[in-house]
């Protein structure tokens, strides 16, 4: 049989164009189905890094890298570092939490390593753990296992699919597994920050709200329980509210223990003090500055951004200045600030608190004090009394404070003699509270160890001195040496600290430098 003539040399290269075009058409395809796929794995790692709830990611995890791999089942095992165990958190249809040595399985193995393992019949493999299917009563067949690692390399755990659809897991499922993992990974080890954030963030609100709850203001005088009554129910709007009192009377701890009651807690609290800054100071501090406003000024947020949905407490408002008013007056209406030398305003949600010992109504009918200003401000008014008008807290203050000062302090003392306390709850306490916890404070201080507190121990009972009331001289004289002498008893009292002693006298921090300065007192 002769066999068949040659093909002519046009048929054989037609022929061979053909097979290479039908070679491109599958390479094409092969790298569409790749290119789609990896655009998926996008896609899922992207989904994945949105989601900040821990168990609902490992959940995400699991399912969908079980659907694209075509895998019946899929786990993550966490490291614990300390106990060198894996447990695991989430397992598709299992509520109960695994738990082995980090040694122990094809996990691990692969912790040990740090490298993917695939086995194609796990009950042949002696690195299968049998237990977890005699645990389970689940029946596993093959599998793939990667390890999960930070950003930094540190192991985070283990990943493993297992039981695929048909067949066994391939190399190209163990490169998409590959990828997956190392998606989860950067995922887990944010979710796990973002817990761990979370966690610290809960439990220092939760210790604010103790050292600042309602319950450490005391308050058993009539008085005082309308006081926080009013204060509890605005605790949760978002008013500007109104403190007023004398120096000493706790208007900072009012304001404070509001925010920490309140759902801004979890955002910042911002004190500012009016009258400890000069103008221009205190406009920076407010409002932010930009940088090269002047030499060496480098750009700063302002109290106002820094407490964006939070709360900006205005101690001593009376002492601001008519022009800063009107910038802070701006700021109420527009909800917007810009910075000293900004042109861009920012929007700001801030709850505003301020506090005065002065009467503003008075400040604005001599005009130091803005009308508009005061009304955006005073929306809720609470009015602390002075601890004269409340002689029922007096006694549970003394207690309070004297436990707090001894317990501080590390000193261990017998109390107050009956004479002591009597003098104690008998004083008027100009200063207030705040006095009232300097007079303790110097007490237990200069009272003998596991002896009692006397009158001799109280400053406001000792024996006045000679010159206090016999001052020579002209009246100006008269009056700068009076005035000298208690300046220099209220830095003594308050140790040094200026702001206190400017309460406790009754004038701002400013208004104190000065006369200071002025009568040569030095600190």
């Amino acid at each position: 049989m002769r066999p068949p003539p040659p093909s002519p040399p046009e048929d054989l290269e037609e022929r061979t164009l053909r097979e290479e075009i039908h070679r491109l058409r599958e390479e094409n395809r092969r790298l569409q189905a790749r290119n789609d796929r990896l655009s998926g794995l996008l896609a899922i790692s992207k989904f994945w890094s949105a989601e900040k709830d821990f168990n609902i990611l490992l959940s995400m995890i699991t399912q969908e890298t079980c659907r694209v791999l075509g895998a019946d089942r899929g786990s993550i095992f966490l490291l614990d570092p300390e106990r060198r165990v894996l447990w695991s958190t989430v397992s598709k249809d299992l509520d109960r939490v695994i738990e082995f040595d980090a040694g122990k399985g094809i996990a691990g193995y692969v912790v040990q390593s740090g490298k993917v393992y695939r086995s194609d019949d796990v009950y042949q493999d002696p690195r299968f753990n049998r237990e977890i299917d005699q645990e389970t009563g689940y029946r596993t067949r093959n599998m793939i296992c990667a390890p999960l690692r930070t950003m930094k390399g540190a192991m985070l755990g283990t990943f493993q699919v297992l039981n695929k659809g048909t067949g066994n897991f391939t190399a190209e499922d163990e490169e998409i597994f590959l990828a997956l993992s190392a998606q989860a990974a950067v995922a887990i080890e944010n979710a796990m920050f973002y817990r761990e954030l979370t966690s610290t963030r809960d439990r220092l609100t939760r210790e604010l709200r103790a050292r600042f709850g309602f319950q450490e203001i005391v308050g058993a005088s009539p008085l005082m329980q309308d006081l926080l009554s009013m204060a509890r129910r605005v605790c949760d709007s978002s008013v500007n509210i109104l403190i007023t009192g004398e120096s000493g009377t706790g208007k900072d701890l009012l304001a404070r223990t509001i925010h920490h009651n309140s759902n801004r807690a979890q955002h910042p609290y911002i004190p500012i003090n009016c009258a400890a800054l000069p103008e221009t100071l205190l406009e920076a501090e407010l409002f932010g500055i930009e940088r090269g406003v002047a030499t060496g000024v480098d750009r700063r947020e302002g109290k106002l951004e820094l407490a964006h949905r939070g709360t900006l407490f205005l101690d001593e408002i009376g002492d601001m200045s008519l022009a800063v008013q009107a910038k802070v007056l701006r700021v109420l209406q527009d909800r917007e600030v810009t910075r000293v030398g900004g042109k861009s305003p920012l929007t700001v949600d801030v709850r505003i608190i301020a506090a005065t010992n002065r009467d503003l109504e008075a400040e604005i009918a001599a005009g130091r004090f803005r009308r508009d200003l005061y009304y955006r401000l005073n929306v809720v008014h609470l009015h602390i009394p002075p601890l004269r008008r409340r002689p029922e807290d007096i006694p549970i203050l003394i207690d309070r404070i004297y436990r707090r000062v001894c317990k501080r302090e590390k000193k261990s003392l017998r109390g107050f003699t009956a004479k002591a306390r009597e003098a104690l709850c008998h004083h008027p306490w100009p200063g207030n509270v705040r006095e009232l916890e300097n007079e303790i404070e110097r007490a237990v201080a200069l009272a003998d160890p596991n002896g009692f507190i006397d009158v001799g121990d109280l400053s406001f009972l000792a024996p006045p001195r000679s010159n206090r009331h016999h001052h020579a001289g002209s009246l100006p004289e008269v009056v700068e040496g009076v005035e000298r002498e208690m300046i220099r008893e209220a830095l003594v009292k308050t140790k040094g600290n200026k702001s206190q002693a400017a309460r406790l006298l009754g004038i701002s921090r400013e208004g104190l430098r000065k006369k200071m300065k002025r009568l040569a007192i030095e600190g």
